[in-house]
């Protein structure tokens, strides 16, 4: 997902008029904070004098405080305002103030209609087809602690189709980088090991906040990201059971 984020930084930095772009945080994890550093990078190659706000939400999905973070950031300046959890209240707060709006997890173009500009979406179907297909071939051991890390290039995140909000010069930077970097000629974070990336935890030179001390992930949120990774591995598992019920119902 820290690929399609630092395209929609790109975004982000080319269309920002105060050089303050908003970013409402669910909860101080690795994976949250390499988003954040992502977008931040993809602002500062389009424009060095934006600043990124990011505020912390507290929690994965409360609708209503993803919505109350979202305001304070428009009323710090933001005119650009992106997020990562798991409710749309972001975009319903960007609509109604009529500031520009990225975002997550899906394309929300639907909440935000007037000022929906993109959006870092999850394509699920790569991931899904090769986990069944690593069932029905036998491979499923291979992939030691299930441990599946797509990105632009394996078609596991993408961007959501820009409006009309985006002019063509900022849709061609960003066509170029994206496929620089599913040819492997461009990174995100040079010189960094996936293994460091899941670890990553600082926040970018241009990003403005706080960041606590880290803790233990099972630990944020009152164990929130623990319990996500257990219903994670949970589909997994029952894709997997699944799937060879599937297969010994074919050798019937």
């Amino acid at each position: 997902m820290y690929e399609a984020r630092f395209l929609t930084g790109i975004v982000a930095g080319s269309l920002t008029g105060t050089n303050k772009i908003g970013y409402a945080a669910a909860l101080p994890t690795s994976e949250v904070v390499r988003g954040i550093d992502a977008f931040a990078k993809g602002v500062a190659s389009v424009n060095p004098d934006a600043k990124v706000y990011v505020e912390w939400i507290g929690e994965w999905y409360n609708p209503q405080k993803e919505k109350k973070t979202a305001l304070s950031l428009i009323d710090r300046g933001c005119d650009v305002i992106t997020h990562h959890s798991d409710s749309y209240a972001p975009a319903q707060a960007a609509e109604e103030r009529g500031v520009n709006y990225i975002s997550f997890g899906s394309d929300m173009r639907r909440f935000a209609p007037r000022v929906f500009l993109t959006g870092a979406v999850w394509n699920w179907a790569p991931i899904m087809t090769n986990i069944v297909k690593a069932v029905h071939e036998g491979t499923w051991d291979d992939y030691p602690g299930q441990d599946w890390w797509y990105g632009l290039a394996e078609g596991g995140v993408q961007l959501a189709p820009f409006s009309d909000l985006v002019p063509s010069d900022v849709r061609e930077i960003v066509e170029e980088k994206k496929e620089a970097i599913i040819a492997g000629e461009f990174e995100v974070f040079p010189g960094i090991t996936d293994e460091e990336l899941r670890e990553i935890y600082y926040f970018e030179s241009n990003v403005v906040g706080e960041l606590p001390v880290k803790k233990k992930e099972a630990e944020v949120g009152n164990g929130l990201y623990e319990v996500g990774d257990r219903e994670f591995n949970f589909v997994f598992a029952l894709l997997k059971w699944q799937s060879l019920k599937a297969i010994k119902r074919m050798e019937r």
